[in-house]
């Protein structure tokens, strides 16, 4: 009788060597997975002698400057080593074995959800020292598939954000569209919420909709499930002073990661070392500053008041040092705004009845029929004979297709 392939593949599934060699290849294959988290980051090396040759049972010794943490391992019989969970950071790594010079690596920048990867060529000892060595990782992430851009905090605090929102600047990684900001909205705004009923704000990952990103914090998930500010309150946005990095990754990453289609935006917060350090800061927007509307200016009216103070302060350091840390943030925000008037709030149906305009729309033609009116919402009135109508709106209203 004959047996079907899936039945043939379920006998030799039944095999339990069969099955503890998969799970054996599960595991190994799944390390380069588990190395970084939405949080942290990882680092990887090799160790050769000067003939090319493996080095194994090499000391390796990881340490933060910022925090005093001490992280050791040995290379193993491929001259492999690894350092997972690492929070993202700027590290330094020395590379010891008998019989060769000790190796010291400074300013090893691990970013959040990327592994580094980094080649060591010991020499042989002759001569009691030490060999400095300064190099820059690939470029080219060969642990993961994942596409994605990590924006550093010298972007973050030092680009321009008028509404001090971080996903402003999300969209310098490839493939992110977000919608135009509004810079008269209180506080953190709209960007970066998952909006539903709003389709121009939010992050837009390679044509997916706002509301499939998943946001992460600190590697916990705080993606916006109710899609709305007003029932859930939105994404939190954290103030730029206190984000160390964050990074969007737009395709290819795994499961690990988060269960939403789109973008994935992992954010990581500044967490404390071993000085103390802190800022203190204020952001203001005033007439004074403000420009006014192009068409206010044609009307010639003035601004509206838009009066915004964002002020604040962060501050981090040692409890007890290279054991505990602290660091904390705050920010305010007070606002005046003559923008928000009852008319952006509040839905309303308005009437107009205006002449019925002739196939003469000469600007007399129409001065005679608009005399004397001005705009829904105020403005110059048009002169009897239409001298002061703009002459681009005389070009559009004397627009006609070919056929008419």
């Amino acid at each position: 009788m004959d047996v079907s392939w899936s039945e043939r593949l379920q006998r030799r599934l039944d095999n339990p060597l069969i099955r503890f060699a998969i799970l054996g290849l599960a595991i190994v294959f799944s390390n380069v997975a588990l190395g970084q988290t939405a949080a942290t980051g990882a680092l990887a090396g090799e160790i050769f002698d000067p003939s090319g040759a493996v080095i194994p049972g090499a000391e390796v010794h990881l340490v933060s400057p910022q925090t005093g943490d001490i992280a050791s391992t040995t290379s193993d019989r491929a001259g492999d080593f690894h350092f997972l969970l690492l929070t993202p950071g700027t590290y330094e790594l020395q590379v010891t074995k008998t019989g060769f010079a000790p190796l010291h690596l400074a300013n090893i920048n691990v970013t959040v959800t990327e592994t580094v990867r980094l080649e060591f060529h010991l020499r042989l000892a002759s001569v009691t020292g030490s060999v400095q060595v300064s190099s820059d990782p690939a470029m080219v992430q060969t642990d993961t598939v994942a596409l994605g851009r990590v924006v550093n905090q010298t972007a973050v605090t030092g680009l321009p954000l008028v509404t001090r929102n971080f996903a402003q600047i999300a969209d310098l990684s490839p493939g992110v569209a977000t919608g135009v900001s509004n810079a008269g909205e209180l506080g953190a705004g709209d960007t970066a919420l998952s909006q539903i009923t709003k389709s121009n704000d939010g992050l837009f990952v390679h044509g997916a909709r706002s509301y499939d990103n998943n946001f992460l914090l600190d590697g916990i998930s705080v993606s916006d499930v109710q899609g709305s500010a007003s029932a859930s309150g939105g994404i939190p946005i954290p103030n730029p002073d206190a984000i160390q990095e964050f990074k969007v990754q737009t395709a290819l990453y795994d499961a690990s990661y988060g269960r939403y289609g789109g973008a994935n935006i992992s954010v990581v917060t500044k967490s404390g070392s071993d000085s103390y350090h802190g800022t203190i800061f204020e952001f203001f927007r005033n007439n004074v500053l403000n420009a006014n509307d192009y068409f206010l200016n044609r009307t010639g009216q003035p601004r509206p008041p838009l009066n915004q103070n964002q002020f604040g302060f962060d501050i981090g350091g040692p409890i007890k040092r290279n054991k505990l840390l602290f660091f904390g943030s705050y920010q305010g925000t007070r606002q005046v705004n003559a923008l928000a008037s009852g008319q952006a709030r509040t839905a309303c149906t308005v009437s107009l009845t205006t002449p019925p305009i002739t196939n003469d729309r000469s600007a007399a033609a129409l001065g005679k029929l608009f005399g004397g009116m001005s705009g829904a919402l105020g403005g110059v009135a048009v002169n009897p004979d239409g001298s002061n109508i703009n002459p681009v709106a005389l070009e559009l209203l004397n627009f006609k297709l070919p056929n008419k």
